[in-house]
């Protein structure tokens, strides 16, 4: 019995060392022995088909160097007031308004009323617009609307600046009390010829509404 936990206590003592030592033992450039052992014993299926897809970009990259993808930021599509920019701001906005040859638009002659747009946003926000419309008294206004040549797979798409205006106050404000989360424009458009309207974010530039504005200040 004695001498079978010697043996036992020997062979322990010897994979112990084993594993210690194979901290030491290089198997390449950036794997020990022991990475290795474990590897074998624990990866799944799935878990070497990550591992041989990082080898593959650490052999394209020899340097160590890790491929790193950088998020394109999409461009702001939404038009700002001018006259309260200032500065470099301004400057940049004003670049970017000569940029969208806004004369080339064309004026849409089909697009969605008050009702449409502000029936589209409550879908699109999940129906968040609905509290703000009963509670805070505040209804979607829509202004000028343009012609949107990115229809996708839609029969019409068509870009326009939106406001909203509180029933009691008879006047627009710039943002639901609380959360703002509304944006001042949007692409709004059909599926079929004669469909509901829906809504989604802004895809082309388009100019600052200043009647849209100048129509449902207070008097």
């Amino acid at each position: 019995m004695k001498k079978a936990f010697k043996i036992i206590g020997i062979t322990l003592g010897i994979l112990v060392v084993f594993l210690i030592s194979s901290y030491f033992i290089k198997v390449n450039e950036r794997e020990n022995l022991f990475y290795k052992i474990i590897q074998y014993v624990t990866y799944n299926d799935e878990d070497w088909k990550n591992y041989e897809t990082n080898q593959k970009l650490l052999t394209e990259n020899p340097s160590g160097d890790m491929v790193t993808v950088v998020a394109e930021t999409p461009p702001d599509f939404h038009p700002y007031n001018i006259d309260l920019l200032t500065g470099k701001t301004k400057a940049e906005e004003l670049k970017k308004i000569e940029n969208a040859h806004f004369e080339k638009l064309t004026p849409a002659k089909n697009g969605p009323d008050d009702e449409d747009a502000q029936i589209a946003l409550i879908r699109l926000t999940d129906r968040r617009l609905t509290d703000v419309i009963i509670n805070q008294k505040l209804n979607i206004k829509i202004g000028k609307c343009y012609e949107n040549p990115n229809k996708e797979d839609n029969y019409r798409c068509v870009s326009c600046m939106i406001l909203l205006y509180n029933r009691d106050k008879q006047d627009w404000q710039e943002a639901p009390d609380g959360e703002n989360f509304l944006d001042n424009s949007y692409d709004f458009y059909q599926a079929a010829e004669g469909g509901m309207w829906e809504a989604k974010s802004l895809s082309m530039f388009i100019p600052y509404d200043n009647a849209l504005f100048k129509k449902y200040e207070k008097k």
